[in-house]
């Protein structure tokens, strides 16, 4: 026995560590292959365009099948939720938008499709280098894609002004620096921490009572009003260098930054625990269909193993292909913004119904932030142990 756990310690150490070699091997191979033919992308995305003639690193002069100059293109990008979104921002010769295509992005699929699906696009037409086109100010976000708006806004307008500025000389306003954006969202989540922190140990009364408290704020609050909850894509956006800008999403960094600073201090993850909307969701209608712990004997290493395969290869996809969100299978969006595939919902509701008879089906075997939270604790465990012998040594 003891030989046998000996064993499986020594396995794991080897496979943590092939583990990050993986990743960082996925990671430069992904840096290499991101390679795009930009020209053939603008022209296949903006057809009145035949010709562009190279004027600097990202931007042309454009003409049409006549050869008849139509202004300049530029690429400019801006950071979304998920990573860069580029735009191809077609510019006159007075510094006026005459055609915006999304040549590139990292936003989740179905959240970019809800902007494009829309005429949002088509409201940026027409303005001017000059004119004032934020969100909130003369332009109004899309429904549940409030990110994925405000990228295409961003870059739409550092691409015009750099045209207006660099290109055609004009004098352009200057842009004021943004404001932190910090309110009840970031409040309510710097709140759930700490109650999910100091409410956890066993020394705590109404731990139970302080428990339910956070899930429910976390279902409401976290899950289907804001609908922002710890993902996959996050996890990777982090490694992938994405970082979003701080100003507008403060609320990243502090969920982020909350969940790795208590399991570096104190080797506990009140997040998924305590406050996880998809978790909430599960325990009631655990509540409701009397759910319990249903034993599944030696299927359990099974599926471990298998759930930390396919996890390591979601995120190996990502950082291949440079895109956080590609490979996210979760079904959060699906439940609290049902926003999703056929296949999201048929799994949703597999999940839901299995949560009346079995506690939490989709936290114990599919949730992929399970084996990234494992490995951090295992990495973390080793580093202790090791310091630990290096202090009693000296």
């Amino acid at each position: 026995m003891i030989y046998n756990k000996t064993s499986s310690k020594k396995i794991e150490a080897k496979l943590a560590i092939v583990s990050i070699a993986v990743i960082i091997v996925a990671w430069f191979i992904g840096g290499q292959l991101e390679v795009a033919d930009i020209v053939s992308t603008i022209k296949a995305k903006m057809p009145e365009i035949v010709k562009l003639e190279e004027i600097g690193k990202v931007s042309y002069k454009i003409y049409n099948a006549e050869e008849e100059p139509l202004g300049y293109v530029t690429i400019e990008s801006s950071m979304g939720y998920g990573g860069p979104l580029q735009m191809a921002v077609a510019v006159d010769n007075k510094g006026k938008i005459f055609d915006l295509a999304v040549i590139n992005s990292k936003e989740t699929p179905s959240y970019l499709d809800k902007v494009l699906k829309t005429d949002f696009i088509e409201g940026l037409l027409g303005k001017n280098y000059d004119d004032e086109y934020s969100i909130g100010n003369e332009v109004d976000a899309v429904s549940s894609a409030t990110y994925s708006s405000r990228a295409i806004v961003e870059a739409t307008k550092k691409g015009n002004r750099f045209v207006a500025a660099k290109v055609l000389g004009y004098e352009i306003p200057k842009d004021e620096t943004p404001a932190l954006r910090f309110g009840v969202q970031e409040i309510v989540l710097l709140l759930l921490f700490a109650v999910g922190y100091f409410a956890h140990k066993n020394t705590f009364k109404y731990k139970k009572m302080a428990r339910w408290g956070t899930m429910l704020i976390g279902l409401f609050v976290i899950g289907f009003y804001y609908n922002q909850p710890f993902t996959l894509s996050m996890f990777n956006q982090l490694l992938l260098g994405y970082f979003p800008p701080l100003y507008s999403q403060l609320y990243w960094y502090l969920l982020l930054g909350g969940v790795f600073l208590v399991f570096t201090v104190d080797n506990k993850n009140p997040y998924c625990s305590w406050f996880c909307p998809f978790g909430a969701a599960q325990e009631c209608m655990g509540v409701i269909g009397g759910a319990k712990h249903r034993p599944i004997g030696k299927f359990k290493i099974v599926l471990k193993w298998t759930l930390r395969i396919l996890v390591l290869l979601a995120i190996v996809i990502a950082l291949l292909l440079r895109n956080p969100g590609v490979t996210s299978y979760e079904v959060f969006g699906t439940l609290f913004k049902l926003t999703g595939s056929n296949f999201q919902f048929a799994i949703l509701g597999i999940v839901l119904v299995s949560s009346l008879f079995i506690k939490r089906p989709w936290c114990n075997y599919l949730c992929p932030l399970g084996p990234v939270t494992e490995h951090f604790t295992y990495i973390r465990k080793m580093i202790m142990d090791k310091w630990k012998r290096k202090k009693v040594n000296v």
